[in-house]
């Protein structure tokens, strides 16, 4: 028994691939996730996840089971997995994406590679989240990176926006406000958008990542030989200025190519810190690794053990390029990801600074495998709080590498006194007794004023210790070194600053080391810490000054000085400080030493062609440039001197504000020590609270913002002036009051420091009352209160002096509010609000009144409820009036949107009275705002989610509230409300404000229009029955019905997952909208009629949406409305109607229009129609219309769901067919204007495929709806060709002449002309207009030139039969003939076939299929060509007819066609062959509506060989004949085809010629009557080919030119031994050889030449007028006399069925053309015709080898060959047509010289391929019969034309009628 699983194994994964034939199995493949709900033995009963429609059981083995939420709604069950969210949403995304990518590697997308990687990526970070080997935070990067790429891949596979928190979480919209929801969904677009952007290039610089950031380095390995010890430098380097911008890293690495300390090996980790936002618009950041050897001078000497050791060289440079990490271009820098970077070795002569500007810029670095491995991540935030997210990675041993300079946020603690020193380069002499250039070293030391040195504190970076003196690199005999070396000098604050200076001592290095312990100093170089006037040492370039000691070797030589000093003298002081340091001071004071008198103080004197160069950099919070800044942080000095004291103070507000920042914390200390001293406070207070606004309002400014946590931190944590209140609250106001008379600039600063001020005020009152026991409260608070509404007060001015402070009181003043309640009661601050807002004047500050409101329902007060009834009413009366007023529209959204969004609750009972406040007074306002707005502007949006808002957090009781306020008190006002509020409804489900996108926003939406509109239901039903508004009523179905309709609920459009979240959720909103409908509908009761048939569209539409439970609910409305209608009562005779017309017309033509737009399925075929069947078979009355009207539906959607199918197809022949079915339906029900709409869709059709006989067909049926007289046209009759066409007669000309138009493109000019007799007769017998009369008679005269003159290749007929179920149900099973296109022959057909049909077989045999192909589910094709049945019209009986006129005919407006194959194929005795020959009837004649039409009847019947051979004769009869007429009409005529005909009958040594038929020649053969006649007739023939071969022979020997002579001369000696033959073998007697054919001559006797003269004679009156025109050009005459005529003899008994024995009679077949030709035109010219399409030796065999399409060639084109016999040929494989003048074809030969005569353009010759002649190809005969087949079904007429509004309607064409077969 099968048991339901419990919770532990509801969810599991596909481990294997699992496929199975057998029922009820479940198709798996790997990673397919499963929903168990059964298990028994070692099965699983359940779903796949994906697709809940695929169920069925599998292995237990196969699946591994997980652990999974489960979670119910209703009656369905979600089964999750218990994985984070994060790596759910990755595996759901990576299905979607890997159906999506797989598309695209079809479609062969260009996106394919971006959305491969993106694919990767996240697999591999779903492998990491699982690994559960992060930190929490690197698990929170990691999910805003995954977030990141996901909503990316998302918008560019034009996928659903995801909405997400602020730590990457999905959003769920049911704990979300509408306008929280929308505000992320902004977000996230901007997000994608800018990374978009960045992707594409360009960047978006107004959107910035966090303002501090950090760069964690771990060095992994440096790969490099070098020998010795060495030193690794890592900083940042700024390309673009070439400087560094960090504090060194050192790492010290041994000469056996590890690390010094090998503990530290792979555990080298720095962060760079301090880094922010100007960092990251650096245009190139470096990080860059320097290598300095600590050795001996060259490496070579490495092992010399008396070199110098210890000595700093260069040694190379790495560097990478890490700008892209920095401004985030790049994510993938982790810390397990190593990186290489190459490492460049040093030139011998080269400084390091160059080698790291040469590499910097250097594409490729030719680093031979050497260089470092580093990893990188970017660190988030300040580096107290990386050391808390990432303390894996920042240890407390880990370093930190500040940047040389102040972060953008000067925390309070981080107390730095740092001077960062570069040693640039220097410009050192030779001394006297050298050769070379020096190796200079340079010592840096800090002394005091004493010269002792200070002890550690240089720093060469971090990771080293701090050392004492810092020594220079070593550049080798370099006397213009370049060092760029930069080292920190750190002091504590403690240290006495004065005197404190630097000492640069400058000595030579040997290389060896005996020498080097004698080198001592050469000259020194110091500059001082501190400048006279106390600042610090400016931040610029030093040139110094160099002293040279007197004891170096340089001095010693010299005579020049006799100064001497004892050494210990020298080390107690430091003479040197009196001398100038700098070449600057040197220059400041004017000292001019001459060569002979050197400056000097001790042992030192000044080199004046010596220089060094240095640069520093004060960073410190202690230490100032600025003169004012140092005199007020050292305010104690100067307080008795006050006029020093007010200058510093005025002087402040000048001071640059990155000078203030940096000492903010003891700056203020200073300014509130001088307010509060009692002494000079009086004097100072107002200059103080001057400089204390400008500071805060520097604070404010958006330059510095970054420094407001510095400011807060002051006030909560150092801030502690306990009576600084008092002071603050009595300027504050005193300045507020007196706002007419104060300075407005400090004013605007004043009000613009509002927050700080009372942050100031409230603590140092808090710092009191905590002294003093709460002391002086009421006073405290009357003094706030007083304060407060002095600056209310101040808003009333009007004045526009104080309009910039009174904007920027609104802008600040909110701000003050949490510090105020800290001291003071909420709500009697939400009263002094109030007052403050109300008091702007109107029409003044508007838009910052709006922001101060906006600031203060963001404010703590807008939390409290109680003061929230009081803020609200204010806040919602000032936005009604402007959005009434139409004034700062966004601004009014943004206020109400904020109010809404902090009362959203899932508690709707927490804000119940707010929202009951909001609604009464905004809800009616916004509606109208939602209105007015333009949908496609921000606003609009943003005033719909305010919409949308209120009524999500409208509880019914809301509603109500609403509704029965006096304001609709009359029913016409609440009907206006609902009619705004439906109307609005009805604009956002037809054009949605959001983007398609937006899905989350878009489903929100629905869900809240829907429970409003089933709110709205209820109130118009219970108040707008009674007194019905049919416009209400109508506005709500409309709304409702557009609904359901709408593109965004139609789930079956979605994947799986989509659409199972959004059913989870919201349920499918479409069913309960459509019984929601479906119930307002039948309580319209007797209203009902009120919208038949306006609804009938609507309500159709929606029950074609594909919902089976929607369906069966809503389609009994049709019924209902059907009774409606039939029930209803006519108000003239008092009597039901009877009928339902309205409902079946409009339900029709709404059908129509809807499925053919791709809705329905079968499923609502079958489901309507049951429905309908079963409601109207229970209805007496209704019974019998109702089952017609059903059975007209089912037939109707069976057209339409086929033309849709096949509409998408580009086989335009299947849309044809689909078309003309729908015509013969729309016919049959009498639909006028959806027949007329599809015969246009027809001739479109034919127009793209060049059909043009077949347009000019379709049109002819709408203009045989029209009239030729003046009435007004019928809406319905109308064309879209010609809407100016007002009557019946003017579209019908129009139409007439594009018809002949297409007629004559279609070459179709009899039909033509036929339309130009009518305009004739129009013009002249009923409008006179002889003007258009003579244009249409030369049209009509062009038309029958065409006829003779012009080249017309005759069509090709095909049977076509589509076997299998795999057709189109209208082709299944069905047999077709086809009309070819010109040039078409039979392997060029079957390519055509087998290309619209490229899954079809071709059957290769013409016997009947079998049942099993007939019913198989493949597609099979049986084609072969067939021969046009010719019916010879009356009126050319007893006439002399041109061959030409006739030809037309033979395959044009036919009917009937025949094809044969041999019975037996046994022999090859052409004696006794015995042919099959069947007769095809179409349902219409040819050419028509359409290039094929069905087969409605079939017919066969035997051919004996005696009929055959006489059929064969016949044939050759024919052909000679017509060779003849051709050569007396036209004496220049070649010769060459009748040559080869007439050898071919004379000389028949291939095929045996009439010797075949010797056995019927016999005088015993023929035992019946019948077949003596036939062995008679047979005879006859045979003496009239004699005849003809000898008048044709006569012809040749006149005309044959000299060189073919002997050819001649041989026909005529074979001519004369096959009459010797023929009498003696066969005893027929042979005419005399004078006896030829008589020719009958029956023509005008007039000469075409005369006829044109006397046309053209300017003399002639009436040519007077078109003289001048010139001839047309088809009127031309060749110059061939005439073409051959043939003289039809009458027979109007000539049978139009199979010869019967009594129909043959004796008749001689030349009396100017055969009698084949003419009595039994439907028997012989068809059944013995020697036609290319079949064979007859063998069964008939269809194959697939193409054939070019070819043109006829002219006699000079074909080759000379002797032909084989053609007289004797079997009709099959004969080469060329059935030979008679009427029959659908003649040999090319024949026609080539026939129809161009000399001077017509010969088409160009064809590359010659196998199988050009149809007579080549070997065809086997089939030995089944072919038995007759009049088709499944009755056959539909041709679509018949629809009753005319006054008249009858035109006459079907003629047609077959003894059995029909359906169209469809």
């Amino acid at each position: 028994m099968w048991q339901k699983t419990d919770r532990s194994q509801k969810y599991g994964v596909a481990v294997y691939n699992y496929s199975s034939r057998l029922p009820h199995r479940l198709t798996l493949n790997i990673g397919d996730t499963v929903q168990i709900s059964e298990e028994l033995d070692g099965w699983f009963y359940g779903c796949k996840t994906k697709n809940k429609n695929e169920c069925g059981i599998f292995p237990k083995s196969y699946i591994h089971v997980r652990e999974a939420v489960v979670a119910k709604f209703g009656s369905l069950e979600r089964v999750t997995s218990t994985e984070s969210p994060i790596a759910q949403e990755i595996s759901t995304v990576l299905r979607e994406w890997h159906t999506i990518w797989k598309q695209f590697y079809l479609d062969q997308n260009e996106e394919l590679e971006n959305i491969q990687v993106m694919m990767l990526e996240l697999m591999d970070w779903r492998k990491k989240i699982m690994s559960r080997k992060l930190t929490n935070e690197e698990v929170k990067d990691l999910q805003q990176r995954v977030s990141s790429r996901i909503d990316f891949g998302n918008a560019m596979l034009g996928l659903d926006l995801v909405v997400r928190d602020e730590q990457g979480n999905i959003l769920n919209p049911d704990n979300t406000s509408v306008v929280e929801l929308y505000k992320q969904h902004e977000t996230a677009s901007d997000r994608i958008r800018l990374e978009q952007n960045t992707v594409t290039g360009v960047r978006d610089t107004s959107i910035t990542g966090p303002q501090t950031f950090n760069l964690f380095v771990q060095l992994r390995n440096f790969v490099c030989r070098i020998g010795e010890d060495a030193d690794i430098l890592m900083s940042l380097y700024d390309a673009k200025f070439s400087k560094f911008i960090s504090e060194n890293y050192i790492v010290n690495w041994g000469k056996d190519g590890v690390p010094k300390d090998i503990e530290m090996l792979n555990n080298f980790r720095v962060v760079f810190t301090d880094l922010g936002s100007r960092d990251r618009t650096r245009e190139r950041v470096y990080l860059v690794f320097q290598i300095i050897r600590i050795g001996v001078m060259d490496p070579k000497d490495v092992e010399d053990k008396k070199q110098t050791r210890r000595l700093r060289r260069p040694f190379g440079v790495a560097a990478i390029d890490i700008t892209e990490y920095l401004n985030g271009l790049k994510n993938d820098a982790e810390e397990d990801k190593q990186i290489f970077i190459p490492f460049q070795s040093c030139g011998e002569k080269e400084f390091m600074d160059s080698l790291i500007k040469k590499v910097v810029v250097a594409k490729e670095i030719n680093h031979k495998g050497q260089g470092l491995w580093v990893s990188l991540k970017v660190l988030q935030g300040d580096v107290k709080q990386v050391k808390e997210d990432y303390p894996h990675l920042v240890g407390p041993n880990t370093c930190v590498s500040r940047k040389l300079g102040f972060p953008d946020v000067i925390m309070p603690g981080d107390v730095r006194n740092d001077i960062y020193v570069t040693i640039k380069g220097g410009e050192f002499t030779r001394g006297p007794a050298k050769t070379a250039d020096k190796n200079v070293e340079v010592t840096m030391v800090v002394c005091n004023n004493k010269g002792e040195v200070l002890k550690d504190v240089i720093s060469y970076g971090c990771g080293g210790d701090m050392m004492s003196e810092y020594k220079s690199l070593i550049y080798y005999h370099e006397d213009k070194p370049k060092w760029q070396e930069t080292v920190k000098v750190a002091i504590s604050t403690e240290e006495e600053f004065k005197g404190l200076h630097l000492k640069f001592t400058f000595k030579h290095r040997s290389t060896s080391e005996t020498k080097d312990r004698s080198e001592r100093p050469f000259a020194m170089a110091f500059i001082k810490l501190m400048n006279k006037n106390s600042t610090t040492l400016s931040d610029t370039d030093h040139n110094l000054l160099v002293y040279k000691d007197h004891n170096s070797p340089d001095l010693k030589s010299s005579k020049k000085m006799k100064i001497t000093e004892k050494k210990e003298d020298r080390d107690k002081f430091s003479p040197y400080l009196d001398l100038p340091s700098t070449r600057e001071i040197f220059n400041e004071q004017n000292i001019q030493p001459t060569g002979k008198v050197t400056l000097f103080s001790g042992p030192f004197t000044l080199s004046a062609k010596d220089s060094f160069v240095i640069s520093s950099f004060v960073c410190s919070t202690k230490l100032t440039h600025n003169v004012v800044l140092l005199g007020l942080l050292q305010w104690q000095d100067i307080m008795t001197d006050t006029t020093k004291l007010r200058d510093h103070l005025e002087k402040l507000m000048k001071v640059d504000g990155e000078e203030i920042v940096k000492f903010l914390q003891d700056l203020l200390d200073s300014l509130f020590s001088i307010l509060m001293q009692n002494t000079i406070s009086d004097v100072y207070d107002n200059l103080v609270f001057d400089a204390l606004v400008h500071i805060i309002s520097l604070i404010s400014d958006r330059k510095y913002h970054q420094f407001r946590p510095v400011l807060d931190a002051y006030v909560e944590s150092s801030f502690s002036f306990a009576m600084a209140y008092q002071k603050l609250m009595i300027i504050l106001r005193d300045y507020v009051d007196k706002a007419m008379e104060t300075n407005q600039k400090i004013l605007k600063s004043a009000m613009k420091s509002l927050e700080y001020l009372f942050k100031f005020i409230v603590q140092s009152r808090n710092h009191f009352a905590r002294l003093n026991d709460g002391r002086g409260k009421q006073s405290f608070e009357l003094q706030l209160k007083q304060l407060i509404k002095s600056i209310s007060n101040m808003m009333l001015y009007t004045s526009d002096n104080t309009l910039v402070a009174q904007g920027s009181a609104l802008k600040y003043m909110c701000a003050t509010i949490p510090d105020i309640l800290k001291v003071f009661d909420a709500v009697e601050l939400s009263h002094l609000m109030v007052e403050f807002i109300n008091n702007v004047p109107k029409e003044r500050l508007t838009k910052q009144k709006l922001k101060c409101i906006d600031d203060l329902v963001h404010s703590k007060l807008f939390v409290l409820p109680e003061c929230r009834l009081i803020l609200l009413p204010m806040m919602l009366q000032h936005t009604r009036v402007l959005m009434e007023q139409k004034e700062e529209i966004e601004d009014c959204i943004e206020v109400l949107s904020n109010i809404l969004n902090l009362t959203f609750s899932r508690d709707m009972d927490k804000y119940e009275e707010d929202i009951s406040l909001i609604t009464k007074m905004s809800l009616r306002t916004v509606i109208q705002a939602c209105i007015n707005l333009d949908k496609t502007s921000k606003e609009a949006i943003k005033c719909v989610c305010v919409l949308l808002s209120m009524l999500r957090q409208m509880k019914e009781l809301h509603f109500s509230q609403y509704m029965d306020m006096e304001e609709f008190a009359f029913l016409i006002d609440l009907r206006d409300f609902l009619m705004e509020i439906l109307m609005l409804f009805l604009d956002l489900v037809s054009n949605n404000v959001f983007p398609p996108d937006w899905m989350e926003m878009i489903m929100l939406e629905n869900s809240i229009i829907l429970r409003a509109l089933q709110i709205f239901a209820k109130v118009i039903h219970d108040r707008f029955t009674q007194e019905f508004e049919r416009e209400l009523w109508g506005f709500f179905f409309k709304c409702s019905i557009s609904f359901l309709t709408q593109k965004s609920l139609q789930l079956e459009h979605f994947t799986s997952s989509k659409r199972s979240k959004i059913v989870c959720r919201y349920r499918d909103m479409r069913r309960e909208a459509g019984f929601e409908i479906r119930q307002m509908w039948f309580h319209l009761g007797v209203n009902k009629i009120q919208f038949i048939p306006d609804m009938v569209g609507a309500v159709l539409e929606m029950t074609l949406i594909p919902e089976i439970e929607l369906r069966k609910a809503t389609i009994p409305i049709f019924f209902d409305m059907m009774v409606c209608e039939f029930m209803q009562i006519e108000p003239s005779t008092r009597k039901i109607k009877g009928n339902f017309n309205q409902v079946e017309h409009e339900l029709i033509m709404c059908l129509d229009a809807l499925v053919e737009g791709g809705q329905g399925d079968g499923e609502y075929k079958d489901l309507i129609c049951d429905i309908l069947y079963k409601l109207c078979s229970n209805h007496s009355t209704l019974k019998e219309q109702g089952l017609r009207f059903v059975n007209t539906i089912k037939e109707l959607l069976q057209h339409l769901l086929e033309y849709r199918k096949i509409i998408q197809s580009e086989v335009k022949e299947l849309r044809m067919s689909c078309i003309v079915n729908l015509l013969n339906f729309y016919h049959d029900i009498g639909r006028q204007e959806m027949y007329i709409r599809y015969l246009y869709k027809l001739c479109d059709l034919h127009m793209k495929c060049d059909n043009y006989t077949e347009a000019a067909n379709t049109l002819k049926l709408h203009v045989g709806l029209l009239k030729w007289t003046d009435d007004g046209l019928d809406p319905m009759l109308q064309s879209g060709w010609y809407p100016a066409a007002r009557t019946h007669r003017e579209l019908k000309e129009y139409l007439y002449y594009d018809i002949i138009s297409y007629f004559d493109k279609g070459k179709m000019w009899e039909k033509g002309i036929e339309l130009t007799k009518e305009l004739v007769h129009l013009y002249e017998e009923e409008l006179y207009d002889y003007e258009r009369l003579s244009v249409i008679l030369k049209r009509q005269a062009e038309l029958f030139a065409c006829i003779i003159r012009e080249l017309r290749p005759d069509p090709e007929y095909f049977r076509v039969g589509y076997y299998g179920r795999g057709f189109p149900s209208f082709l299944q099973n069905k047999v077709f003939i086809y009309r070819g296109k010109e040039y078409e022959r039979l392997t060029d057909f079957n390519s055509r076939m087998q290309t619209l049909f490229p899954n079809a077989e071709l059957l290769k045999s013409l016997s009947p299929p079998s049942s099993e192909v007939k019913e198989s589910d493949k597609q099979y094709l049986q084609i072969n060509a067939v021969t046009p049945v010719l019916e010879l019209q009356d009126r050319f009986l007893n006439k002399c007819v041109n061959e030409k006129i006739l030809k037309y005919y033979s395959v044009n407006e036919v009917q009937k066609f025949t094809f044969s194959r041999r019975i037996d194929e046994s022999g090859a005795d052409i004696s006794q062959m015995w042919l099959e020959r069947t007769y095809l009837t179409t349902l219409y004649s040819f050419p028509g509506i359409l290039c094929w039409f069905p087969v409605n009847h079939t017919d066969m019947r035997k051919v004996s060989p005696l009929e055959n051979a006489i059929e064969t004769l016949e044939t050759t009869n024919k052909r000679i004949n017509s060779l003849i007429e051709q050569h007396i009409a036209d004496d220049h005529l070649s010769t060459n085809n009748l040559g080869m005909l007439l050898n071919g009958v004379v000389d028949a040594s291939v095929n045996g010629g009439i010797s075949n038929y010797k056995v019927f020649y016999s005088e015993g053969y023929g035992e019946s009557e019948i077949q003596l006649h036939l062995v008679h007739k047979l005879k006859d023939i045979t003496k009239n080919q004699v005849m003809l071969l000898k008048e044709a022979l006569l012809i040749h020997r006149r005309k044959v030119s000299e060189e073919l002579r002997p050819f001649h001369d041989h026909m005529e000696q074979r001519f004369k031994e096959m009459v010797k033959l023929i009498h003696k073998e066969y005893r027929l007697n042979v005419p005399d050889s004078f006896a030829t054919l008589k020719r009958i001559k029956s023509q005008s006797c007039v000469p075409i030449s005369r006829v044109s003269e006397v046309l053209n004679n300017p003399n002639n009156p009436q040519n007077l007028s078109d003289s001048s025109a010139a001839p047309s050009p088809s009127l031309k005459t060749s110059h061939s006399t005439r073409a051959p005529s043939v003289y039809i003899k009458p027979d109007k008994s000539a049978p139009t069925t199979p010869i019967r024995p009594n129909t043959i009679s004796r008749m001689n077949p030349f009396k100017r053309t055969s009698v084949a030709s003419l009595a039994n035109t439907s028997d012989h010219s068809s059944e013995g015709g020697g036609s290319n399409r079949n064979s007859l030796e063998a069964p008939i065999e269809l194959s697939e080898q193409l054939t070019p399409r070819r043109p006829l060639r002219s006699d000079e084109q074909r080759r000379l060959s002797r032909p084989n016999s053609f007289q004797l040929m079997p009709p099959i494989m004969n080469s060329t047509s059935n030979s008679s003048l009427v029959s659908n074809t003649s040999s090319t030969a024949e026609n080539s010289d026939f129809e161009l005569g000399d001077e017509m353009p010969t088409p160009p010759l064809p590359e010659k391929t196998a199988y050009s002649d149809y007579s080549n190809v070997e065809i086997t005969p089939s030995p089944s019969h072919h038995r007759a087949n009049s088709g499944n079904r009755k056959s539909k007429p041709v679509p018949p034309l629809p009753t005319e509004l006054n008249g009858t309607p035109p006459p079907v064409p003629k047609k077959y009628t003894s059995k029909q077969a359906s169209l469809t």
